[in-house]
């Protein structure tokens, strides 16, 4: 459809470059609305932790991460990090629904521990914050054997306050390694206000004195923002000066988990307010008043929901782990 002139509305990104942002940042909402379902049907996917409200930072560690050559250790709420990094629909329901074709661990995993090392995505860990020093093990050895590559961590900002983030943010510092940290603050720790959790609520003024630390503060619901923040980020860890940190301001715009109530500690009016500052919503909108037509828009969507549909269903009627294999990986092999 021809789309009516507009003067460079997301900066140095082209409108088609957005359009495609916002095509796998519909697809994620899908897909965490099909997480959702699974669980009320009990068939599967055990825990969630939805992303939205992460949507603009989640989408831009996808986009700058480089299959086969850099390595991402996402955590629990990533799911559109992987997606946008690019791990398919199917693969992360195989996860979900703890199938044998699993690419994270055969079906072995807890779900939301997204993974596919094959291409660089690490394996999610379920002691939050201790991922950060595994990137910085990585990227070590990236610096170590001149490697073409950076190391990304991603975490919310309550795990910040586990000593393995300080150990992962100093160390890294002063062997200025190639690693970037990304803290995704949405102002909870499950029911515990940041104000309670951190010395300063912007995760990242607890770090300013770190020598060699680059910090980069966006705006995680803007996805211009977070994407030329990322891009930035990447380009100072490559360069040898020192590991990168970018802070993203999110918001929750839903409950911690599947197994949290958030209406015991936060206001309807707090719920509501957050629901109105909705990324996508606000994607949406961007790229029509850039020219792009409501008929375009639809079309995409609907071509979102029949890949979604499609890959969901082959997902789903995907043989189970054999349980002659339940011994399997327990013991070193002879």
């Amino acid at each position: 459809m021809a789309r009516k002139p507009a003067k460079k509305p997301f900066g140095e990104f082209s409108v088609s470059t957005v359009l495609e942002w916002y095509r796998i940042a519909h697809l994620g909402r899908l897909l965490e609305d099909r997480a959702v379902g699974y669980i009320r049907k009990a068939k599967g996917w055990s825990y969630h932790a939805p992303f939205a409200g992460h949507d603009g930072i989640q989408l831009a560690i996808g986009q700058v991460f480089r299959a086969e050559h850099d390595y991402l250790f996402p955590y629990y709420r990533d799911l559109l990090t992987v997606l946008s990094a690019g791990l398919t629909p199917e693969e992360i329901i195989l996860n979900g629904l703890s199938k044998a074709g699993d690419v994270a661990g055969g079906g072995r995993h807890m779900s939301n521990h997204f993974a596919k090392p094959a291409m660089g995505i690490q394996n999610v860990s379920s002691c939050t914050g201790n991922h950060t020093l595994h990137a910085v093990g990585v990227a070590r050895a990236i610096k170590y054997y001149g490697a073409d590559g950076v190391a990304i961590s991603s975490q919310g900002e309550a795990s910040t306050s586990e000593g393995y983030v300080y150990e992962a943010l100093n160390g890294a510092s002063r062997e200025k390694l190639p690693v970037v940290f990304v803290v995704q603050n949405n102002g909870f720790g499950i029911s515990v206000p940041v104000t309670e959790q951190s010395a300063n609520t912007r995760i990242s003024d607890n770090y300013t004195g770190l020598a060699h630390l680059k910090i980069f503060n966006v705006d995680g619901t803007d996805f211009v923002d977070s994407v030329a923040g990322m891009q930035a980020a990447v380009a100072y860890a490559k360069s040898g000066e020192g590991p990168a940190l970018v802070h993203a301001q999110c918001v929750r715009i839903g409950a911690h988990s599947n197994s949290d109530r958030q209406e015991l500690y936060r206001s309807e009016e707090e719920i509501e307010a957050a629901g109105k500052r909705d990324p996508v919503t606000a994607l949406r909108a961007a790229l029509q008043k850039a020219g792009v037509a409501e008929d375009e828009l639809a079309e995409l969507e609907a071509k979102n929901e029949a890949e979604l549909d499609a890959q969901a269903e082959r997902a789903e009627n995907a043989p189970d782990p054999d349980p002659a294999t339940v011994l399997d990986f327990q013991w070193p092999e002879p």
